[in-house]
C-alpha cells in the first residue's frame, strides 16, 4: 500500500501559521515501520524540485489510529523574506514574499519500503490565519485585500494593491488599462499595483473606480480622495494577513518625537597642556557616551468606516511597516499592545491613534 494524505493544504498558506499534514498507511504493522516526509520548498515554476530540502521521521501515532502528522510552517518561513517591495514601483512582483512547497511521503520498514506519495503543491507567504478560522485555513483570494474602498488624498505618495496573477486578466482605471505579467514561478505569482502611478497614467483625479478583471467577471473598488488635513498625512505599507504589503494613509494629525539614551562617566579635568586653560573651556568633567535615540510617529487615522476595523486589527499583528516618506522607505513597527476595538454602536465616530517605532537608531552606527 501506498501513504495516503488525509490532510493537506487546499489553497495557499500563510506561513506565520501552520501548515499541517497527516498521512496514514495500512503497512504500519509490519516491523520496524516509519513514517518518511520529504519536505521542499522552493523558488521557481510550480513542480517539485529533484530534491528535498528537508527530511522528516515520525512513527506512527497509536492514540490517531497510527497515522502521523507533521506542521511544516516554521521551515517554510525560512525561505521567505520582507523585503520584496521597492516603494515606487509601478507594478511590483512578490518575488522572494511567496514560495511553492510540497511534501512527498512513504512507509518504510525494517525489510522495505513503500512508495511516495506526493502532496499538492501550493503558494505560501509572510500571511497568517486567525484561530477562528480553523485548521489549515487558506489565505487564497483573487485580491488580496479586505477592504472594499481605497482612501487617498491628492499627496498620497503610493498606494498599493495586490492580485493573484494567474487570476486576474486586466487592471483598469477609467480608460486606461495594464495586465499582468505571465505567470511562470513563485516570484511572479502575485503581483501588485500602484493605484496612484495608474490614476496618473489615466488622467484622473476625483473620485473613480479601479476594475480588476477575470475570466468570467470583475472586481470593482472604489478610489475616494480626501481632502487632506493642515497637519499633512502618514502613508504607511504594513504586511497584512495575506503576506503583501497594504497602504494605509493616516489623515490627521501626527507627531515625530525623540526618544535619547545615553551612558556618561567622570574623566579627568586638566587634560590642556596649560591646566589653567580647563577652566577657561568651562570644566567639562561629565562625558557623555554611546548617545543614540528612537525615532517614534505618533499618527490618527482619519474618521473611518467599522469595516476597516479589520485593517487596524492586521497593523497591529504584522510584522513589518514601511513608512512612505517621499519615496523613501523606512522600517517600522507598532508599539502599542492592545488594540480597542471601536464599534459605531458603542462609539458613534471611529478614529485610532497609533504609535509607530521606527526599526532603526536616529544616529547611524550601523556596521554592514
Amino acid at each position: 500500500m501506498s501513504v495516503t494524505f488525509e490532510q493537506q493544504p487546499s489553497g495557499n498558506m500563510g506561513a506565520l501559521s501552520p501548515i499541517i499534514y497527516q498521512v496514514y498507511d495500512t503497512d504500519y504493522t509490519k516491523t520496524g515501520f516509519y513514517y518518511l516526509f520529504d519536505v521542499y520548498v522552493w523558488n521557481g515554476a510550480a513542480s517539485f524540485p529533484a530534491n528535498p530540502n528537508y527530511s522528516i521521521t515520525k512513527y506512527p501515532d497509536q492514540y490517531a489510529n497510527n497515522r502521523a502528522w507533521i506542521d511544516i510552517h516554521k521551515l517554510v518561513n525560512q525561505a521567505l523574506t520582507e523585503d520584496f517591495l521597492e516603494v515606487g514601483t509601478y507594478k511590483p512582483n512578490v518575488t522572494g514574499g511567496a514560495c511553492y512547497f510540497g511534501v512527498k511521503c512513504k512507509g518504510v520498514w525494517a525489510t522495505g519500503s513503500g512508495s511516495y506519495t506526493s502532496s499538492n503543491i501550493k503558494l505560501a507567504t509572510n500571511g497568517w490565519t486567525y484561530t477562528q478560522d480553523g485548521f489549515n485555513a487558506t489565505i487564497a483570494a483573487d485580491i488580496l485585500t479586505e477592504k472594499s474602498t481605497f482612501y487617498i488624498t491628492d499627496d498620497t505618495p503610493s498606494y498599493y494593491v495586490w492580485y493573484n496573477a494567474s487570476v486576474i486578466t486586466s487592471i483598469t482605471i477609467g480608460a486606461t488599462s495594464i495586465t499582468p505579467v505571465s505567470v511562470t514561478s513563485s516570484g511572479n505569482a502575485i503581483q501588485g499595483v500602484d493605484i496612484i502611478q495608474l490614476l496618473q497614467a489615466a488622467g484622473v483625479s476625483t473620485n473613480t473606480n479601479i476594475t480588476f478583471s477575470y475570466s468570467g467577471g470583475s472586481y470593482t473598488f472604489p478610489i475616494k480622495y480626501q481632502c487632506e488635513n493642515k497637519y499633512g498625512s502618514v502613508t504607511i505599507h504594513y504586511l497584512n494577513r495575506f503576506g503583501v504589503y497594504e497602504t494605509m494613509v493616516f489623515n490627521a494629525l501626527s507627531r515625530r518625537n525623540f526618544n535619547y539614551t545615553r551612558e556618561s562617566y567622570e574623566r579627568p579635568i586638566f587634560r590642556q597642556q596649560d591646566m589653567s586653560l580647563a577652566w577657561d573651556y568651562g570644566v567639562h568633567q561629565t562625558q557623555n557616551f554611546l548617545t543614540n535615540a528612537t525615532t517614534t510617529l505618533i499618527v490618527n487615522t482619519d474618521y473611518i468606516p467599522e469595516a476597516y476595523n479589520a485593517q487596524i486589527q492586521e497593523i497591529f499583528a504584522s510584522d513589518n511597516l514601511l513608512i512612505d516618506d517621499g519615496g523613501d522607505a523606512y522600517s517600522a513597527r507598532i508599539t502599542d499592545t492592545a488594540f480597542n476595538r471601536l464599534t459605531r454602536i458603542n462609539d458613534k465616530l471611529i478614529q485610532y491613534t497609533l504609535t509607530i517605532e521606527y526599526n532603526h537608531p536616529l544616529i547611524n552606527k550601523l556596521v554592514r
